[in-house]
C-alpha cells in the first residue's frame, strides 16, 4: 500500500512539474514569436541565430550577416531596440572610413562598433591607433567626435 502511494506522489510530482514548465514556456512564447518574426523580416540571410532572455526581460539574438557578427535586442514584448555590429576596416561603410581617415589620416582603423537603433542614425564607434594613442571616435552622419584617448602600449 505505502508503495502505491509513494508511485502516485511521484506521479502527481512529476505531472505539476511538468504543467509548470509548459505554463512557463508558453508565457514566454507569443512575445518570443514575435521577436523571431521581426527578426526574420529584418535579417534575412542571417546564419547561426542564437537566442537568450535578458535578465531586465526581452531577448537578444547573435547571429552573422554577410560576415559581420552581430546582436539583435528586443524588448519584452518582442519589438526590436537596437542592433550592435562589430568589425574591421575591411566591412567598414565606405563613407564613413572616409570622414575617419580624412582626420586621422596618420592612424589605422582597429575596430568599429556599429549601434543601430529605431528612429535614429546608426552610431560608429571607431578605434583608431597611431604609434602612441588610441583613439575611440564617435561619427554619426558623417560627424567625426574623440570621446576618447588612451596611451597605446607596444
Amino acid at each position: 500500500m505505502l508503495e502505491i502511494k509513494i508511485k502516485i506522489m511521484k506521479k502527481l510530482l512529476f505531472t505539476s512539474i511538468w504543467i509548470s514548465l509548459v505554463l512557463l514556456a508558453s508565457a514566454h512564447t507569443p512575445v518570443l514569436e514575435k521577436a523571431t518574426r521581426n527578426f526574420s523580416r529584418d535579417y534575412k540571410g542571417a546564419i547561426g541565430a542564437e537566442w537568450q532572455p535578458l535578465k531586465e526581460g526581452g531577448y537578444v539574438c547573435r547571429f552573422t550577416l554577410d560576415g559581420v557578427g552581430k546582436k539583435a535586442f528586443y524588448d519584452k514584448h518582442g519589438n526590436w531596440l537596437s542592433t550592435v555590429a562589430g568589425y574591421t576596416e575591411s566591412k567598414m561603410p565606405k563613407d564613413i572610413r572616409r570622414a575617419v581617415l580624412s582626420n586621422y589620416y596618420d592612424y589605422s582603423i582597429l575596430y568599429v562598433h556599429e549601434v543601430n537603433m529605431p528612429g535614429k542614425s546608426a552610431v560608429y564607434m571607431v578605434q583608431v591607433r597611431d604609434k602612441h594613442t588610441i583613439r575611440i571616435l564617435r561619427v554619426i552622419e558623417g560627424e567625426v567626435e574623440e570621446v576618447r584617448e588612451l596611451e597605446a602600449t607596444e
